[in-house]
């Protein structure tokens, strides 16, 4: 092991650096989130259940995720009603998740069932009228 070897340990010990292997494993992340974010909403879904149902992802990572993103989604969609000068309830909320039929199956599996959504977006219109 030579200078730069040991200089290098000696950083990475001190957090002062990060390790090869981690900065590579966040770029192979990096570039699978990308190829899965290009695919269509159906085939996002289908990849999602796959790779839930090999055991490649698990069941509360996936639950965090949607439970994230479908509150950003709610609120996203409350505001583009209100631009459009509609009132935003919770069945103008919840039009796209009751289109889709395997993604209600998705979330169902991880235990966001449409009651979950529901309040979901209830408490969003609730939110929406405080605010305005």
């Amino acid at each position: 092991m030579g200078r730069r070897d040991r200089e290098r340990i000696k950083r990475i010990l001190a957090g002062e650096e990060t390790p090869i292997a981690i900065k590579a494993r966040e770029r192979v992340v990096g570039a699978g989130v990308s190829a899965v974010k290009s695919l269509s909403l159906s085939n996002q879904i289908q990849f999602l259940a796959d790779s839930l149902h090999s055991g490649k992802l698990a069941p509360g990572k996936l639950q965090k995720t949607l439970k994230d993103n479908a509150s950003k989604e709610m609120r996203v969609g409350a505001a583009k009603m209100s631009k459009k000068g509609k009132t935003p309830t919770a069945d103008l909320l919840l039009e796209e998740y009751r289109s889709d039929t395997e993604f209600q199956k998705l979330a169902s599996e991880i235990g966001l069932d449409e009651e979950w959504f529901m309040e979901l977006a209830e408490s969003e219109c609730q939110r929406w009228r405080t605010d305005n």
